[in-house]
């Protein structure tokens, strides 16, 4: 028996790192998984280590900035499941590069997928969320959802508006018995965007994305988190949710 038995989940950008650690952690805790990627060939291979675990995990390609794909997953999922329990908008991509070198569609590219994404997957998932009086939504932010960053003139306004759209979320969904928060890594962690952003003094302090992953079920099981907060994954994970709430 898990924590998270009967309850469904839905993790964007989950064929690899972060994403794959909090899909294959949700699964293992008893939830019903549906993993979302772009690329096939990692979904194949998630599949393939969640079949050789016995978790109960699905996956579905799909490119989260795509509207009329979002809809269709939307859809097909509360005609078999019903409202799904856990969101988790994770899917994100950067671009570290001075303003006059980042091409407009570059820009458009990292909006699409880190802002465009998780407005368009909790519009889709959000309504028999609300109906059902129940449901958690985690949205993956980043220390440039709040601070800038030299070369991030795209990636630094789309984690900001990320962290704005959990803010208008809690505020709209209050009463509603539907959670909104935002998470943070909270710690250097190895992923394929991190072996591209990070300093060598970053690399020699990272963590594997597992050690994080656990975060995400405090934050869908504890009732007590308060819609809005902000969160320090590897915190929660480690110290509990109250620990890991940081300043908004």
């Amino acid at each position: 028996m898990g924590r998270l038995d009967d309850r469904v989940a839905v993790v964007t950008g989950a064929g690899v790192g972060l994403g794959r650690a909090v899909a294959i952690t949700l699964a293992a805790e008893g939830a019903h998984v549906i993993a979302v990627s772009i690329v096939q060939s990692e979904l194949d291979e998630l599949q393939t280590i969640a079949a050789a675990r016995g978790l109960a995990l699905e996956t579905a390609i799909a490119d989260v900035g795509d509207a009329r794909r979002t809809q269709e997953l939307a859809d097909d999922t509360h005609q078999r499941f019903g409202a799904v329990d856990v969101l988790v908008n994770n899917a994100g991509i950067i671009v570290v590069k001075p303003i006059e070198e980042t091409a407009v569609d570059e820009y458009d590219r990292v909006l699409a997928t880190n802002l465009r994404g998780p407005f368009l997957y909790c519009r889709a998932f959000l309504g028999p969320m609300r109906r059902r009086g129940a449901g958690t939504i985690i949205n993956v932010s980043s220390e440039s959802g709040v601070k800038g960053f030299t070369g991030e003139s795209a990636y630094c306004p789309s984690k900001f508006g990320l962290e704005g759209l959990t803010r208008t979320l809690a505020l709209e969904l209050e009463g509603t018995g539907v959670r909104v928060v935002s998470i943070t890594p909270g710690a250097p962690m190895r992923t394929l965007m991190s072996h591209t952003t990070y300093s060598e003094e970053l690399r020699a302090q990272w963590i594997e994305p597992e050690l994080i992953a656990p975060g995400f079920v405090e934050l869908a099981l504890d009732s007590d988190v308060i819609s809005g907060s902000r969160f320090n994954a590897y915190r929660v994970a480690v110290d509990g949710v109250q620990a890991g709430r940081q300043p908004v």
